[in-house]
Formats: C-alpha cells, structure tokens, sequence
C-alpha cells in the first residue's frame, strides 16, 4: 500500500508470516505481470492524439507475426474470440489481448518499453510482441511504482519506506527529501486512467 501523492510506503506484505525473515515476496517474487502491463500500451497511443483517442476504432481481430527466431506468435482473447472494430478505450475495459498487442505493435513494441520504463520500472523487459500482453516479470514492488505513476496523474515518485533517521535522542542524522518528476502529459494520464475505470464499469 503506498501514498499516490508522496510515494511513502505506509504497507508491505512479504508472505503469510509476518515474523519471516527470509523470502519476501513483495519485494523478491518475480513474476509474469500479465493484462498488469496493458495500460502502459494504452497510454502510449493516448500520448499521441493525433493519431489516437478513446473513440478510436481498432480492430479486435486475429493474426499472427513471425519473430526473430522464426517462431509465430498467434495471441488470443482469453475466451478465444474476437470482437471485430471496437473502440480503442474498450481493448483495455475488456482486457481484449488481440486489439491490445495489434495496437503495441502498431505504435511499436521498443516504444511501449519505453512508457514502461518511464512510469518508474528500471527492470529490463524483453523486446517481444509477447511483452505487450505481460509475458515481461517484475515483482509487485515494481508493479506499485509502475502504477504509481499513474495514479499521481503522470508525476513519479519514487517508493521510499524511510522518511528520515534519527539518533537516540530524536535529532535527525539524515533526511530522504521528497522526490517528484513529471513523466507524461496530464491529459494523457487522464484518459488513460478513464479507460481503467471502464474496466469495473463495464468489462
């Protein structure tokens, strides 16, 4: 659990024993991400308008692509369908994978890492039309700053668990001043974040 507005962490969960000092799955369980990652797809187009608004239409059908090893790569819908020309803000309400990795691989999937990148997540993703429906893994820790970034309406604050330190009689030793920098538009984020209610509205 994290402040959208600071980026102090005010929660953390590691596993079901809060007393185990070993592996923390919060901030060491490393894992694929999944429909996590589909808004950074989403506010990379939204960060064009004049090529893409919510009511842009695209196209949620099937095709395939041949990759750099000489695999083809066939993505489905999770309910194996397709849903013909729909509304671009409706692929992210449906979490619809076919008009997702269509549009990540129209604007380009180095480009959609490069959103990713910069709503805070330093981890390296492999360049593959796969990422684009999260078959990247980060840790959840990451997935919070990743998200942070959008809530705080496109400014990043890095996490921090410590606000300052102090010695045994209460004089602070050393501070961790608050950090803020503005990564996308506001009306990108905006529409974006649009989009992501939709998803409890209607998907």
């Amino acid at each position: 659990v994290t402040n959208p507005e600071t980026g102090e962490v005010q929660a953390l969960l590691g596993g079901r024993d809060p007393r185990f000092a070993g592996y923390n799955r919060a901030l060491d369980a490393v894992r694929q991400v999944g429909s996590i990652i589909k808004p950074a797809v989403y506010l990379t187009a939204l960060e064009r308008p004049s090529q893409y608004t919510l009511t842009t239409f695209i196209k949620d059908e099937p095709f395939s692509v041949k990759t750099g090893d000489g695999q083809v790569w066939r993505p489905q819908n999770y309910e194996r369908d397709s849903h013909g020309t729909i509304f671009l803000y409706q692929g992210l309400a449906h979490s619809y994978n076919l008009s997702t990795a269509r549009l990540g691989l129209d604007l380009g999937v180095p480009e959609v890492l490069k959103t990713i990148e910069r709503l805070g997540v330093s981890r390296s993703l492999p360049p593959y039309p796969s990422t684009l429906l999260g078959a990247g893994a980060l840790t959840p820790m990451e997935v919070a700053t990743m998200y942070q970034t959008l809530a705080n309406g496109g400014f990043n604050t890095p996490l921090r668990s410590i606000r300052s330190v102090l010695a045994s009689d209460g004089e602070p030793l050393k501070r961790y001043p608050f950090q803020i920098q503005q990564r996308f538009d506001p009306g990108a984020i905006y529409l974006t974040q649009y989009a992501m209610q939709r998803v409890v509205r209607e998907g």
